[in-house]
């Protein structure tokens, strides 16, 4: 892992980029009808990303933290969205039998996850469930990766939620599962939603102090300079989220670390292991 830890040199990347296009708005993002799945500003944003190629995403990555405003306002409008459209129908896992299509999840309840890094012992965590949606889709949350692969759970002071989401594919870098691990959170944080958690998921009343974790975790990095500055400038855009919305209790209060972890493959005796790569 020594080599993600290396702090290198930042390429000089322009600014906007009049190539890539306007970003994603949310003009663009209604329901024409109330039976239609939600979507919201940030996922579109999301599923803009995961069409791009390393280098492009790069660019865009590299204009975010010189314009975070676009990004901090789509997070915030899909955070009110579905604040305001929250029904206590809609679930967040998949029944077992729902479609057709054989799922095999790496991660699931009961699971312990070790994180490894930062000094002293290895982080012990729980997975209280494997994928989820946060939001009403079609697809199995495993298969269509928009979601959640893993819930993890941290007793403490305060407790914490771990919102989870893994490589699956040489597409899923860094930068984009930032962006679903953020779209998650958003999704997941509002006051009403964190009940639902609480009675569906945890069993049980979640503690208003309740601290969300986001893990990015990195499966098959690619070599090369290009994923290892994504992952660079990842962790930075990370960072810098983290700043502009300390002025927002809603969010701020709840957000704990964001933290990209490597995870080894396999796991032995019902444990995986993961190492830290970045921890803001």
């Amino acid at each position: 892992m020594e080599r993600y830890r290396q702090r290198r040199g930042r390429p000089a990347y322009p600014g906007r980029m009049a190539a890539l296009g306007p970003g994603p708005r949310a003009a663009d993002t209604k329901r024409v009808s109330e039976s239609e799945p939600l979507v919201t500003p940030f996922r579109r944003h999301y599923e803009h990303c995961r069409a791009l190629d390393v280098e492009r995403q790069l660019h865009e990555c590299a204009d975010h933290l010189q314009h975070p405003d676009v990004l901090l306002m789509e997070f915030f409008e899909s955070y009110h969205l579905v604040e305001r459209s929250w029904s206590p129908g809609g679930r967040l896992r998949p029944d077992a039998n729902d479609g057709d299509e054989l799922v095999l999840e790496p991660f699931y309840e009961s699971l312990e996850l070790s994180v490894h890094g930062g000094g002293g012992e290895p982080e012990r965590l729980v997975c209280v469930s494997g994928s989820m949606s946060p939001l009403p889709e079609d697809r199995h949350p495993a298969l269509s990766r928009r979601g959640l692969d893993y819930l993890g759970y941290r007793a403490g002071e305060p407790p914490r939620l771990v919102l989870g989401v893994a490589q699956a594919s040489k597409e899923d870098t860094p930068y984009v599962l930032l962006l679903r691990a953020l779209n998650c959170f958003a999704e997941l944080s509002p006051p009403l939603r964190v009940v639902q958690l609480g009675r569906e998921v945890i069993r049980g009343r979640i503690p208003e102090d309740v601290v969300f974790d986001l893990h990015v975790g990195i499966t098959d990095p690619e070599p090369g300079e290009s994923w290892l500055a994504l992952i660079e400038l990842t962790r930075d855009l990370a960072e810098l989220f983290k700043r502009q919305v300390a002025g927002q209790p809603q969010v701020a209060d709840p957000l704990g670390r964001i933290e990209c972890v490597a995870i080894e493959a396999g796991g032995a005796g019902g444990i995986v292991a993961m190492e830290r790569i970045w921890s803001v």
